[in-house]
């Protein structure tokens, strides 16, 4: 089968991301962003009119077009931004705000105002973990709502283990929604314009967790 547009790059990137971690030593769902939403009201997107309450930037207009592949406008890093089943885009930028730089997650179609933006006050931040596998690793980047947590993750596992044949790794990239600890919702990144986590930028900025948020990134 035919590898989809972009897997040289995925594969140079996954490359990137085993050699960090060894260093440091699914049903999909069609609105999965609702659960967050109705988890906690201040999660919820700020429109460009209303802006978030702390300063913090409103969506950008080059991230905003028809054509767009991300939500992050040409002027911040992306951590990892991805589209989805039915054409929305999730996007984790390094933005800039009044207290200077922080990731932040956002999530719906590029041609009107985000479903969901987080965080949208100084005192909410979003994590990353790592762990290398065998000949791969996983990355990844998680925030929580009350009960509700959106994991975002890269993934590189090795499929061949036969002694000089190639490593014939399986890569995957999506968001898992877990409620009280237990998966809710999964999606996968269908491969367009992607970008997997970035674990230079997300260690260089971010908090980084202990272990991974969840192994159920199947």
């Amino acid at each position: 089968m035919a590898r989809p547009a972009g897997s040289t790059f995925r594969l140079v990137l996954a490359s990137s991301l085993a050699v960090f971690l060894v260093g440091a030593c699914s049903g999909e769902a069609d609105q999965p962003v609702a659960i967050a939403s109705q988890a906690s009201s201040h999660a919820a997107a700020a429109t460009a009119e209303e802006g978030p309450d702390d300063g913090r930037v409103a969506l950008a207009a080059d991230a905003k077009a028809e054509n767009a592949t991300t939500l992050c406008s040409a002027e911040e890093a992306q951590i990892f931004s991805c589209t989805v089943r039915g054409g929305k885009i999730a996007s984790v930028c390094l933005a800039n705000g009044a207290d200077g730089e922080f990731a932040q997650y956002r999530f719906g179609r590029p041609s009107a105002e985000p479903e969901l933006v987080f965080p949208t006050e100084a005192s909410e931040k979003i994590e990353w973990a790592s762990v290398p596998y065998s000949g791969g690793g996983e990355a990844q980047l998680s925030f929580a709502v009350g009960d509700v947590r959106y994991v975002v993750y890269s993934k590189v596992v090795r499929t061949n283990f036969t002694a000089g044949e190639t490593n014939d790794p399986a890569i995957s990239d999506g968001i898992v929604v877990l409620r009280s600890g237990k998966v809710e919702s999964a999606f996968a990144c269908d491969g367009t314009a992607l970008k997997p986590v970035d674990v230079n930028v997300a260690d260089a900025h971010l908090a980084k967790a202990d272990d991974l948020f969840t192994y159920d990134t199947e």
